[in-house]
């Protein structure tokens, strides 16, 4: 009996994961090779950055292995950095009204005008944090944009390393 339950639920898990990828996989890449949030890029080093900006490291310690700051004192816009000697950023994020990715989406950004902006080629999932969130994938590049959508208009931006 033991056995027969345990292979049920290893066959559900496989068919829940194989779901999920296909769903994924579904959805048309995106160039985001040159996309940023104020000027800040992904896997560059969190060095380059000291001139132009201050960081104060946050309480957050969600990531094991990385660190999170706080950029210009503002809670409401961090990096998430490895721990590693090279310090690369891995995940930029934006809930302010001053923060823009490249092509200028910023909080307050409708629906509409998003995705005429970044395409079509989206998926769109639900969330607990907000209404839902719209995403895109650059599987060359390895990257996920996503925007938090709460009464149709952007209210965050997430801008990672893919599977970080």
């Amino acid at each position: 009996m033991k056995l027969k339950f345990t292979i049920i639920i290893l066959v559900v898990a496989i068919m829940i994961f194989i779901g999920c990828t296909i769903y994924e996989y579904q959805t048309k890449t995106t160039d985001l090779s040159n996309e940023n949030i104020n000027h800040i890029y992904l896997l560059d080093s969190l060095e380059k950055y000291r001139k132009g900006h201050s960081f104060s490291i946050s309480k957050d310690v969600s990531h094991p292995g990385y660190e999170i700051y706080n950029i210009d004192e503002n809670i409401n816009k961090r990096i998430t950095v490895d721990k590693t000697k090279n310090r690369t950023i891995h995940r930029i994020e934006a809930f302010d009204s001053s923060s823009k990715t490249s092509r200028n989406v910023s909080i307050g950004t409708s629906v509409t005008d998003l995705i005429r902006i970044y395409g079509k080629n989206y998926r769109e999932r639900s969330s607990d944090q907000t209404d839902k969130l719209i995403e895109y994938v650059d599987r060359d590049q390895d990257i996920l944009l996503s925007f938090f959508i709460y009464e149709d208009q952007v209210e965050g931006i997430n801008l990672e390393v893919k599977d970080f």
